[in-house]
């Protein structure tokens, strides 16, 4: 618990606090290591076991990555859960089907650095088009709304 007070503490007043945000093109190492494919819009959504409204909203996306298969949109889950067993049987129990990277070391979220979690990141050929940080009730009509406006 102690840890995720500082992870959250260090990243609101980290000299560099500054999250991501649209417009921002991610650097190269942090695509490949996210594995980004330059023809795909990537949603990347941070999360972990502790967060309440990960809890609720991640069913949401789940089913919502499944709707959209072959569409071109795909999701990318970074579980920031400091545990991997943890991690693994959060995943397990809300059984997500969409690839998610795990981030113990708090690499990946360091990079970006999100004001809330959940945290939404919508990346196409490696710029964040959209951002959306914190509980967001009815997640996935949120998401589509989000893509229509981008066109998609």
């Amino acid at each position: 618990m102690f840890s995720r007070v500082l992870l959250i503490l260090s990243l609101l007043f980290s000299s560099h606090a500054m999250a991501y945000q649209q417009g921002d093109q991610l650097p190269e190492a942090v695509q490949k290591k996210l594995g980004l494919k330059p023809d795909e819009l990537t949603i990347i959504d941070f999360f972990a076991e502790w967060c309440v409204s990960c809890r609720e909203e991640l069913p949401e996306v789940n089913q919502l990555s499944k709707e959209l298969e072959g569409s071109g949109v795909v999701f990318l889950g970074v579980d920031v859960d400091e545990d991997i067993e943890v991690a693994k049987k959060f995943q397990a129990e809300l059984g997500l089907t969409f690839p998610v990277v795990n981030d113990p070391s708090q690499e990946i979220i360091g990079y970006f650095k999100p004001v809330g979690m959940p945290a939404l990141y919508y990346v196409y050929q490696g710029q964040v088009l959209k951002v959306r940080f914190g509980a967001i009730n009815h997640i996935r009509q949120v998401i589509i709304n989000d893509l229509k406006e981008m066109g998609l």
